[in-house]
């Protein structure tokens, strides 16, 4: 193109035009509108390879950023980004220029999040901040989807029927994705266009870094409601209906009988702001394992949703961030939430009649499901949802003075019903909402209920979530309330305050968890993360206070703490933690008999990890605490991940603990003090035929040695432990083991379309303290309670 005769201003104002026309094919930043097709002129193969004639009218842009660590400089490498949608669904493409030689390419199950090279995508779909999905594509073509709720909560536990697809190019990786937006939540349009929102990270293994566009790095206080805005116009997807029929298979050696299933799902999107689920003669039977765990304290053990039907649409029945597994700041906190969804078809609720007598594997057997369906949808500025869930009466086999019996337990009723009112302008953001569950039983009603409110400040600096939760059973109806507040004064600073108030009478356990009533107090700790130093990638320093009392005014639990974890150049990381426990009130661990003095104690924390982008990485945890009336626990935990090629994985963790000063409690006002040898080894080894097929055994033991040291007794009255000189016959020593080996194929035939054959084999030996560990390995392999082999196939048909 020849460039006309002018001035030398006019030639550089021509040159920079065509330099941002679509034949240059590239700009800085997302365009304000996406180019859009006809369905019939597209003809794309979603394979990776960036070579079908359309994306050459596609203008590319770029304007990534270095987010991890947030230094904000330009990345070393370009990232070329192209997207238009038609009416079915968004296609995107990313040309990510790279060293072949450093690239990292492992494959793994989906949602599995491992050390490599990545690339995703997020979608407000909202266009206001409210929600976002988000799709991530692995080199080697593992798949990783979810959800975000504001501000930054993610959520993989949502799964959609898109594509997507990865390749090698002679100067990097490319991706190519296939999004329908039949799967997404749209608010109805009556101008025919919307907004909707776009985030990008890539993710750059062997220098341990990510890149986004926009830049929003975790230090900063915005994130959902700082997505770039792009607009559509007429898109107006077709109605979706799926159904999901599966048929199972399964042999039971322990019992010597073999049992078949078959059932479906339905899924129906009438509209984008509606979606109608069913469930009938559903099977939840066992392609995922729990981790193996043993618990001896007054606490439930929380284990997450894996079944697909319970995790569809779940995100409306989030109330607040304390909802999902690990919430708060750094993580690890037991959720507080009105449903959770293993309530449903868990064991059955015990006898009445208490001359029957259920062994292990009988009292834990899940209860069947008749059918369950939920409903979601959105109008205004309200969202909804409703969940029913009914299960079937359990038969129970068991004994008695007269011999083996059978007994009938009645199966539950669930009920839940959620409202939302969310008003986002773009800048800031508030909500309100409310949930009420009710389980029914012959033997007993539960309902419970909360109200919820939710504040995002129009700077982004201050996000308040409130939550109130209310139980009313037979015997009696409790109240109580919790409240995060978090304050992020500038880029890499955070104040978190969280406080709780739960009275005695407060109980959601019918459907929902929480790990404790009885009790009120609060939380703090302090944030602040440093990048771009001389010697360090970055370094995050912590430090907290914690205080609880129970109603009775006793403090049971009182911490200071300190941590600080440096992340080298050589993408190692150390972390090195301090807690300090003065002397508190344990009002639990009696079970009801008392409660008692604990002494002043301290932990220290040293943990040590490698480059995980290496073919062999590590991951040392030493910690040491002083136990709770003398004693020192010391536990060291080392983890080997060993991957030679993008097709097979190995993981080794050896977890070892010694203990010298254990107190559990016994009966009634008794409790004892052992000393304890702990083993848990957990192995795991995945091989992939391709992206789509995969061979895994996954192996956990939990062996357990304690030996009594002494004996307390609780005092009436409380105080501190009064030691029990009374001299007995029969010790109080101990063993446990605890066996978990699964073999699973999976084949992905299509998009959420799956056949498994799953072998599973468990075990829980009676006490035996005078076998070694070896012993009581084998031991456990040749004794199992859970010896089965199940064959699945479920496969998706619709639009």
């Amino acid at each position: 193109m020849r460039l006309p005769e002018t001035t030398k201003i006019s030639r550089v104002l021509v040159l920079l035009f065509l330099l941002a026309s679509p034949a240059f094919g590239e700009s800085l930043g997302l365009p304000d509108t996406l180019d859009q097709f006809e369905d019939q002129s597209v003809d794309i193969v979603i394979d990776g390879a960036i070579d079908e004639p359309i994306w050459e009218k596609i203008r590319g842009f770029s304007g990534f950023k270095v987010i991890s660590p947030d230094t904000l400089d330009d990345p070393s490498s370009k990232t070329v980004i192209k997207m238009f949608y038609t009416n079915q669904g968004l296609y995107f493409s990313a040309d990510m220029a790279q060293e072949p030689s450093t690239l990292v390419e492992r494959l793994s199950s989906r949602d599995q999040f491992v050390n490599r090279d990545r690339i995703s995508l997020s979608i407000d779909t909202s266009g206001e901040g409210l929600y976002a999905y988000w799709f991530a594509v692995n080199l080697g073509g593992s798949l990783m989807d979810g959800t975000i709720l504001p501000e930054r909560e993610y959520a993989s536990n949502w799964d959609g029927p898109w594509r997507g697809a990865s390749r090698r190019t002679e100067t990097g990786w490319s991706v190519e994705m296939m999004l329908p937006w039949s799967m997404m939540a749209l608010p109805p349009s009556t101008t025919g266009q919307r907004d909707i929102g776009i985030y990008i990270q890539r993710a750059v293994a062997y220098i341990d870094e990510d890149w986004a566009y926009p830049a929003l790095p975790r230090t900063q206080s915005r994130f959902l409601s700082r997505f770039t805005k792009t607009r559509l116009n007429d898109v107006n997807p077709k109605r979706q209906f799926t159904f999901y029929p599966y048929l199972s298979t399964a042999f039971d050696a322990m019992e010597n009988r073999q049992s078949q299933k078959l059932g479906f799902d339905v899924f129906w999107r009438p509209t984008t702001a509606f979606q109608l689920l069913g469930s009938v003669a559903p099977d939840f039977g066992n392609v995922e394992s729990d981790n193996v765990v043993v618990n001896l304290t007054s606490y439930e053990t929380f284990f997450p949703e894996k079944r697909p039907f319970f995790l569809e649409g779940q995100e409306i029945f989030t109330t607040s961030p304390r909802a999902n597994p690990g919430w708060g700041p750094g993580g690890g906190g037991t959720p507080t939430t009105l449903i959770n969804t293993r309530r449903i078809g868990a064991p059955p609720k015990a006898l009445t009649d208490d001359s029957i007598e259920l062994d292990q594997t009988e009292a834990n057997r899940p209860s069947e499901l008749l059918a369950a369906a939920k409903a979601t949808g959105q109008t205004g500025r309200f969202r909804y949802g409703v969940l029913i869930a009914s299960e079937d009466d359990s038969r129970l086999r068991g004994q008695s003075a007269a011999g083996p019996v059978s007994a009938t337990q009645a199966g539950r009723d669930f009920a839940a019903a959620r409202l939302l009112y969310e008003n986002s302008d773009g800048q800031g953001r508030n909500a309100a909402g409310f949930m009420i569950t009710q389980v029914d039983h012959p033997l007993e009603t539960a309902r419970s209920f909360g109200v919820d409110l939710h504040h995002l400040s129009e700077n982004g600096k201050l996000i308040v979530d409130f939550q109130s939760l209310h139980s009313d059973l037979k015997q009696a109806k409790g109240h109580g309330a919790f409240a995060d507040i978090i304050y992020r004064p500038a880029q890499g600073r955070q104040h978190a305050l969280k406080l709780d108030f739960f009275d005695k009478d407060l109980d959601i356990n019918d459907f929902g968890f929480i790990q404790r009533n009885d009790m009120k107090g609060y939380r703090y700790r302090y944030q602040r993360v440093q990048s771009n130093l001389d010697t360090l990638k970055s370094k995050e320093t912590s430090f907290g206070l914690t205080q609880r009392w129970n109603f009775a005014g006793e403090q049971t639990r009182i911490a200071l703490s300190a941590s600080q974890e440096r992340k080298f150049n050589n993408n190692a990381q150390l972390r090195l933690g301090l807690d300090f426990y003065p002397q508190r009130w344990e009002d639990r661990d009696s079970d009801g008999n008392g409660s008692y003095r604990l002494r002043d104690r301290f932990q220290t924390k040293v943990n040590y990890r490698s480059d995980g982008a290496q073919p062999l990485s590590y991951d040392l945890n030493i910690t040491l605490r002083e136990e709770s009336i003398g004693g020192i626990s010391r536990d060291f935990e080392l983890e080997f991940e060993y991957q030679p090629t993008d097709r097979i994985s190995a993981e080794l963790n050896l977890n070892y603990e010694q203990r010298s000063g254990w107190l559990l409690h016994d009966a009634g006002r008794d409790m004892t003090r052992f000393s304890a040898e702990n083993l848990k080894p957990r192995a795991n080894l995945s091989y992939f035929f391709s992206a789509t097929q995969q061979f895994r055994m996954s192996l956990q033991w939990v062996g357990i040695k304690a030996f009594e040291r002494d004996r307390w007794r609780v005092p009436v009255g409380g105080g501190n432990l009064i030691r029990d000189n009374v001299t007995s016959p029969l010790d109080r020593n101990f063993s446990i083991s605890r066996l978990s080996f699964q073999a699973r194929y999976r084949w992905e035939l299509a998009p959420l379309s799956d056949f498994f054959i799953v072998y599973t084999r468990g075990s829980d030996l009676p006490s035996n303290i005078r076998n070694s560990f070896s012993r009581q390995l084998s031991d456990a392999w040749e004794q199992p309670l859970v010896d089965s082999l199940i064959l699945k196939l479920r496969y998706r048909f619709g639009s």
